[in-house]
């Protein structure tokens, strides 16, 4: 089972739309502000930010802006888009970087948000001790878990609060509209996708089941927001 998305078949166009979608949700209220602070409370050795599975670049601009934590931010994803950022401190590596893949550097602070239930178990446990034996840090945030409430959440936010919401995301687009009103492709498409990612979402104790063996070194632990609460999957370096 995977989404839509992770097909290399899949229209760059409503993979954009749909990463754009949901990086205007999470923004427009604030579903990360909870880490925000989290982060602020940390002392953190690494000066520079690296967002996996970037898609749309939200939240992690955001986040790397509000939280005023690092010097930089790149951004990179399987299948970049071509993002206009006014900003000298953030770049968007437009190579297709396969998390799986690809290679972890000493001393960067990774981030991966809304994007870890993309993999299978196996793939989580490659990519965690990647990062481990890199020397690197890591946090890891999910905002879905396998539940009924969730479910609920992305059936409304995919279909009723996606064509409510459809005319004020940014770049504004004809196209957008035209997919999501008139022939609701674009509608289909994110609904379909939030409900798999859903079903393929881990819980706080699966999690802490699945990274057991690594004892202090992962952490799994909740953050309460006001709408949500968010699942983090803290890396620490390899001492």
């Amino acid at each position: 089972m995977k989404e839509l998305e992770d097909y290399s078949w899949f229209p760059p166009i409503l993979r954009q739309f749909q990463t754009e979608f949901i990086g205007f949700v999470v923004t427009k209220f604030h579903l990360y502000d909870v880490f925000i602070r989290h982060l602020k409370t940390l002392s953190r050795t690494s000066s520079s930010m690296t967002d996996l599975c970037s898609g749309s670049g939200e939240p992690a601009i955001s986040i790397f802006r509000k939280s005023d934590c690092f010097s930089r931010l790149s951004l990179s994803d399987k299948f970049p888009i071509d993002l206009k950022i006014n900003d000298d401190r953030i770049t968007y590596k437009m190579q297709s970087a396969d998390v799986l893949e690809m290679e972890f550097k000493r001393g960067t602070c990774y981030t991966m948000f809304n994007a870890f239930h993309h993999f299978e178990d196996e793939e989580k446990l490659h990519i965690v001790q990647k990062i481990r034996l890199s020397g690197s840090d890591a946090f890891i945030v999910e905002i879905l878990e396998p539940n009924f409430i969730c479910f609920i959440k992305v059936l409304f936010t995919g279909t009723i609060g996606n064509l409510m919401l459809t005319p004020f995301i940014l770049p504004f687009s004809f196209i957008r509209l035209f997919l999501t009103y008139i022939v609701p492709v674009n509608l289909l498409t994110i609904t379909m996708d939030g409900l798999v990612s859903v079903l393929k979402s881990r819980s706080m104790s699966q999690y802490q089941k699945l990274f057991a063996h690594y004892e202090q070194s992962v952490k799994i632990y909740r953050l309460r927001n006001k709408l949500n609460s968010l699942l983090i999957i803290q890396i620490d370096q390899m001492k």
